[in-house]
């Protein structure tokens, strides 16, 4: 089996972050990161931009409402549809890993569908083999398909890691005991599904996690641009902030069309300079309207260009800069985790501070939160 580990893992002074070197099979990939999801790979044209997207792990994510998931499950045509999207969507040097966003109440509750899924994932030759968690799962029902899962794996022959998805609950408790669950299984890895939001207490049962099990590498899925917190959406840029937690690497969400029609105006940009995920009036009044950016999509021009065109190319143009610029920005980020600096950090950027205050004072070992 392609063995997965952390190495060489460098643990922050004043949070619980932690920079490390992912190791699956011969890669060796740095983290904390960010990496692809489909959506952002397909606007790579639209955003006129030539080149690959960068990141070593390709998440394939597709929206999963209840019919999708009936189809793919009962149709012949619409598992092979699928079969062909896993098989053909990116590089064939990338570490590939599914993921469904379920919608409408969907979900795999029935081993044998779960069967289907796992043959899916390896026939169609995934280099990870995810068995994702529902809300609607009792504890017991998702021990038993991990369960199935492991006897699966075993009775195939499929020399592939697994990674257990669970999903964000807004109940302290009930997070503690579902990654307790998971740990008895003992992981090499887990995807932490955050479903387009901010779950703190969950967040800090991955922390106290991470505590316990620092070599497992831990990726949360379903992360929107913007923190919800407090008195509301704050304009930190959530991803970012996710290393304090002891989250080691992150992806965007993938959602359904707005129900209203898409407008330039609305779409979030994050922001270098502050780490926060803006929009064009506040680029306007804030930045000049310019993002200080450098990356392919932006190529150190002010924002005239950005907002050319159709309002779909403006959207790809913000998700592939959105992904090459927090990469560049992890950059960062990684070196101050490893000098024990990256509070320091976070404190230097002006939206990661905003939300830093509206924590309390202290976390549950009294470490501060200012430096």
């Amino acid at each position: 089996m392609s063995t997965v580990q952390l190495a060489q893992i460098k643990t922050d002074e004043k949070t619980s972050a932690t920079q490390s070197e992912l190791r699956i099979g011969q890669h060796r990939i740095p983290l904390p990161n960010r990496f692809p999801i489909s959506p952002e790979r397909n606007a790579l044209k639209p955003a006129g931009v030539k080149d690959p997207l960068p990141g070593e792990i390709a998440v394939l994510a597709r929206l999963a409402p209840p019919e999708t998931v009936k189809k793919i499950l009962t149709q012949e045509d619409a598992l092979k549809s699928m079969a062909r999207f896993l098989s053909k969507e990116t590089a064939p040097d990338a570490i590939r890993m599914l993921y469904l966003a379920f919608k409408g109440g969907a979900a795999v509750t029935k081993v044998e569908d779960l069967k289907t899924l796992l043959d899916l994932q390896y026939l169609a030759g995934l280099d990870i083999i995810t068995v994702q968690h529902s809300l609607d799962f009792s504890l017991e029902d998702y021990e038993a398909q991990l369960r199935f899962a492991e006897r699966w794996m075993e009775e195939r022959g499929v020399d592939k890691p697994m990674m257990p998805v669970i999903q964000a609950t807004e109940n302290k408790e009930t997070s503690a005991k579902l990654l307790a669950l998971v740990e008895k299984h003992e992981p090499s890895m887990i995807g932490f599904d955050l479903r387009g939001g901010f779950y703190y207490h969950a967040l800090r049962g991955v922390e106290e996690f991470k505590k316990r099990k620092p070599e497992v590498w831990v990726h949360a899925l379903q992360t929107p641009p913007k923190v919800r917190f407090g008195r509301g959406l704050l304009t930190c840029s959530e991803g970012m902030i996710l290393p304090m937690f002891g989250i080691d690497s992150f992806s965007r969400w993938i959602v359904p069309p707005p129900p209203t029609p898409l407008t330039k105006e609305v779409i979030n940009v994050f922001d270098r300079k502050g780490w926060g995920s803006m929009k064009k009036k506040d680029y306007e009044a804030i930045r000049n309207n310019t993002t200080s950016c450098d990356c392919a999509v932006c190529q150190g021009k002010d924002l005239e260009p950005f907002y050319e065109g159709k309002v779909l190319d403006v959207l790809a143009k913000a998700k592939v800069h959105d992904h090459l610029s927090q990469r560049k920005e992890l950059e960062g980020a990684r070196e101050s985790i490893r000098k024990g600096r990256f509070l320091s950090l976070l404190n230097t950027k002006e939206y990661p501070r905003e939300f830093l205050k509206q924590l309390p004072a202290k976390d549950s070992e009294n470490r501060p939160l200012k430096d």
